[in-house]
């Protein structure tokens, strides 16, 4: 996860860094008689605290509008406190209001924005809940859960497909498919090494997970493919829904030691699962040879 948020890390690093070099220009140092140890310690472990909340958030979570608010929040509480804790050391012209105003602004706007992502965290959490209580009741009677990425696998796809599409049929509801491929992943594990392979595919169940709603079945369909059933979901919609995905999904890709992905969604029209999952794959496979002709063009 640190790889996705680094440049937030070297953002962090900069603000602070910033507001040293306004301290230490905009006031002079204080004699060590007037240091006072308690507030040095108390203000010292705030500011740890704060930098603890940070360090976690960008270590166990996706990129998406959730994170950005919690870091956000928690970076202006970083930021004020390491300015708090400078204030011990610093003394600035009594005419200068700047420094003051930087020191206490920034706290409660992000103890706002903070409140406001740990409430999106909060709606997240339920709906993975709901998500695991409907597999724990479906795994009673069936094994059938991807112990790499805690996806369902292709046997409950098939199944959840076929029972969709007699809903579909019965009730006049659209539905879609959304396929993910992992273009050339054996390449990528010769390369890289199996672990680093499973890293990936880990990462890409959860967020998957994370940006699919909570009506829909996510299945590992192969060892590089994944199958979103997209209940109530008409093409147009699914097509928005991809070009999202697809803003996040890119966040996975912006070196050149992740694989490329090749994503399609489709329309479900026909009258078995079998037939809907080959239609689907053969969008897919069109997809990636447009997308090949279109790297050789350039």
């Amino acid at each position: 996860m640190w790889r996705l948020h680094r440049y937030k890390l070297i953002f962090s690093a900069l603000l602070l860094l910033s507001g040293l070099l306004m301290a230490v220009s905009a006031g002079s140092l204080k004699s060590s008689q007037l240091f006072d140890a308690l507030d040095i310690l108390g203000e010292s472990t705030t500011l740890l605290v704060a930098c603890l909340w940070l360090g976690l958030i960008i270590s166990s979570r996706p990129a998406g509008p959730v994170t950005e608010w919690l870091y956000y929040g928690s970076l202006l509480l970083m930021y004020s406190y390491f300015l708090d804790l400078l204030d011990e050391f610093i003394r600035y012209p009594d005419s200068l209001r700047l420094m003051s105003w930087l020191e206490s602004l920034p706290a409660p706007v992000g103890m706002l924005l903070l409140t406001y992502g740990l409430i999106g965290w909060h709606r997240e959490q339920r709906s993975i809940d709901r998500q695991l209580r409907g597999r724990e009741l479906f795994l009673r009677d069936h094994h059938l859960i991807d112990p790499l990425t805690q996806l369902y696998g292709a046997d409950y796809l098939h199944a959840v497909l076929a029972r969709e599409i007699e809903l579909h049929r019965s009730q006049r509801k659209p539905l879609s498919l959304l396929l993910l491929d992992i273009d050339n992943f054996a390449g990528f594990n010769r390369h890289y090494g199996i672990a680093a392979g499973d890293d990936y595919l880990s990462q890409l169940g959860e967020l998957l997970s994370n940006q699919l709603r909570h009506s829909d079945v996510i299945c590992r369909y192969s060892g590089d493919r994944f199958v979103a059933v997209l209940p109530d979901t008409s093409e147009v919609q699914a097509q928005i829904m991809l070009q999202h995905l697809q803003t996040h999904l890119s966040l996975l890709c912006k070196n050149d030691s992740q694989p490329q992905l090749t994503a399609v969604c489709t329309n479900v029209t026909q009258d078995n699962a079998a037939a809907a999952l080959r239609a689907a794959i053969t969008a897919l496979s069109a997809a990636r040879r447009r997308s090949t002709m279109t790297l050789q063009s350039i």
